[in-house]
């Protein structure tokens, strides 16, 4: 069931934007991250409290339509080891409702889902459904809020998530960011994931001709994946806009 309600998503996000719809912007990047203390999923996990370097290579799209926009990321992971894992994240959403001169620019149906798999044998397919909106906020290139229910994936009970996003520049300097409230259930704790980065943008003085930022990223990430263990990291980060 969860399979074919994958299928569907896809295909509605992919045949809605052939209809004759507009698009607004498009933005790919690739990115390289790289830190220790991570607490990453070994075979002991969540026993293993150890922390952990990891270097994580991402792609990622965000696009918008006049039907709504589209944000795609995967992640390949490479950690102390032998530890490898793939995360990605597909998440469309759907205007439902605009507004003009308000703090609220659309109120959004949004869909994601979660997928991801590692080297300890550790694999799971979580289906988000949820309402969001997107947010006019003075100084602030982007931002949304957006309450969803999750459908968890290995027997996990469902729960609730709050998602937070945000992006803001002063010329060649960018803060941008998410962050996860998940409440938990019966059977797992809540959980809180705080994800700033901070980069320069060196394109001029390399001469590339799109965005090429350096810079931080922190993870504060408390009870991470439900667990009792907190993260907290600092790792430097690489991005190119292609």
């Amino acid at each position: 069931m969860k399979k074919q309600i994958l299928a569907l998503a896809v295909a509605a996000a992919a045949i809605v934007p052939a209809a004759h719809a507009e698009r607004y912007f498009a933005d790919n990047s690739i990115s390289v991250l790289m830190g220790g203390d991570f607490k990453i999923e070994s075979e002991d996990w969540p026993q293993n409290n150890d922390d952990h370097g990891l270097t994580t290579y991402t792609v990622e799209h965000v696009s918008g339509y006049s039907w709504g926009g589209l944000f795609f990321f995967m992640d390949r992971d490479q950690g102390d080891d032998n530890f490898t894992a793939s995360y990605s994240e597909f998440s469309p959403k759907f205007f439902l409702t605009k507004f003009d001169n308000s703090i609220i620019k659309n109120i959004n149906l949004a869909f994601t889902v979660e997928s991801g798999s590692n080297s300890s044998g550790f694999s799971q397919d979580n289906y988000l459904f949820g309402i969001g909106a997107d947010l006019a906020i003075p100084g602030m290139n982007y931002a949304s809020a957006t309450v969803y229910r999750a459908k968890n994936d290995n027997d996990v009970n469902d729960d609730n998530q709050l998602t937070l996003t945000y992006g803001a520049n002063w010329g060649n300097v960018a803060l941008e960011g998410y962050i996860d409230y998940s409440t938990g259930s019966d059977d797992h704790k809540s959980s809180f994931n705080f994800n700033p980065q901070l980069t320069y943008d060196i394109a001029s003085l390399i001469g590339y001709d799109n965005k090429f930022k350096v810079g931080v990223e922190i993870s504060s990430w408390h009870n991470k994946y439900n667990s009792e263990f907190d993260e907290d990291t600092v790792s430097a980060l690489i991005k190119v806009h292609m």
